[in-house]
């Protein structure tokens, strides 16, 4: 279907490219790479970022039905689901050749009686305090080493602030899962640890956000490449004087006569509405101020400085405009919120638009 309001979210699959190249870089020699394209990898199109990633062996979704998905597009790849193992789920697993990571001691006796085979990861918690197994352990790694049919591949476990580069926690968490797993491969580094952490490298690492070249750190990676820009058009231009309010519940009210851009884009793509009367957008390469609340399909944005706006003209989210830069971590900032949610949060409204690798 065309896409009349021209809201669109460009990715560049080069700079995927590129940003898994500098991750294996960091990684090291022996170190394997299981990118995680949960969420149809992050919004951005799973199908279309698995074609372009080199030598892959293995990929990390999070459920069985991402999974499923995902193994009819490739028969042979190593695909982990990270969170999706229940009793209702094994047969489809077993089927679709998945590879189950195991987090619930209660769903432990039922498997080792299980007939089938499987290959499974073990998940421990080491500090997270969210799923993986915390009580009985290495009792738990003993009972999988005597099952016939199921065999364990590796311990998972995870960081709980790699994000934050507290280098303190993750050693500690790395000496635990270290004392628990010493005869397994071991796989805890996301994206923040596999660029910045070495120690915690270990046999695998699961990068997903740095990827698309949002950096999972508290200062930005120069090495990673954005991969995504954000663009919509203006609607309408229109003059209000003095006094006037812009926007629901009229938050924004104007000093003086000024000129407002109303854009086609909401929270219904994406946008958070803590963006309010906030942060900016790029048009012709300059700063246009948001006014006003955000509201489901358009935002306001303040165009006084910019006499020759008119409606029709691209508006920039997030990607470069002129000499003016907008990161998805700036509008992060401005939302009050992870650096992972901007781009999952982007709705289907948002059409997906690909730049193709040059052969």
């Amino acid at each position: 279907m065309k896409n009349f309001r021209k809201t669109i979210l460009r990715v560049d699959l080069n700079a995927i490219v590129h940003n898994f190249n500098v991750i294996k870089k960091r990684a090291g020699e022996g170190v394997r790479i299981a990118p995680v394209l949960k969420a149809d990898a992050y919004g951005l199109g799973v199908k279309k970022v698995m074609k372009v990633l080199p030598g892959l062996e293995s990929v990390c979704v999070a459920s069985v039905e991402e999974g499923i998905a995902l193994r009819r597009l490739h028969g042979e790849i190593e695909i982990i689901v990270l969170s999706g193992l229940c009793k209702p789920a094994l047969k489809a697993i077993e089927k679709n050749r998945l590879t189950p990571v195991v987090f619930e001691p209660t769903i432990i006796p039922f498997l080792l009686k299980w007939k089938g085979h499987l290959d499974v990861y073990l998940k421990i918690d080491t500090g997270m305090n969210r799923i993986g197994i915390n009580r009985r352990r290495k009792k738990i790694l003993k009972q999988f080493q005597l099952a016939k049919h199921i065999r364990v591949k590796g311990v998972f476990s995870h960081f709980s602030s790699a994000n934050e580069g507290d280098e303190k926690e993750m050693a500690r968490q790395l000496r635990r899962i270290k004392r628990l797993a010493s005869c397994h491969e071991i796989s805890i580094a996301n994206s923040a640890a596999a660029l910045a952490f070495p120690d915690g490298r270990c046999a695998m690492v699961r990068p997903g956000l740095a990827l698309f070249g949002v950096t999972p750190l508290q200062e930005r990676d120069e090495a990673l490449v954005p991969v995504v820009r954000l663009t919509s058009r203006i609607m309408q231009v229109k003059e209000i004087e003095k006094g006037e309010s812009v926007g629901y519940s009229r938050t924004f009210r104007s000093d003086g006569k000024m000129r407002i851009a109303v854009v086609a884009m909401g929270y219904a793509d994406g946008l958070s509405t803590r963006m309010s009367n906030r942060g900016y957008f790029l048009i012709r390469g300059q700063r246009a101020p948001i006014v006003g609340r955000v509201s489901m399909d358009m935002t306001t944005v303040d165009v006084s400085m910019i006499p020759e706006v008119m409606v029709g003209d691209r508006v920039v989210v997030i990607g470069r405009s002129g000499g003016e830069e907008i990161l998805a971590e700036d509008v992060a900032c401005w939302s009050e919120k992870s650096n992972y949610e901007i781009l999952c949060n982007l709705g289907n409204r948002v059409k997906r638009k690909y730049k193709k690798l040059m052969i």
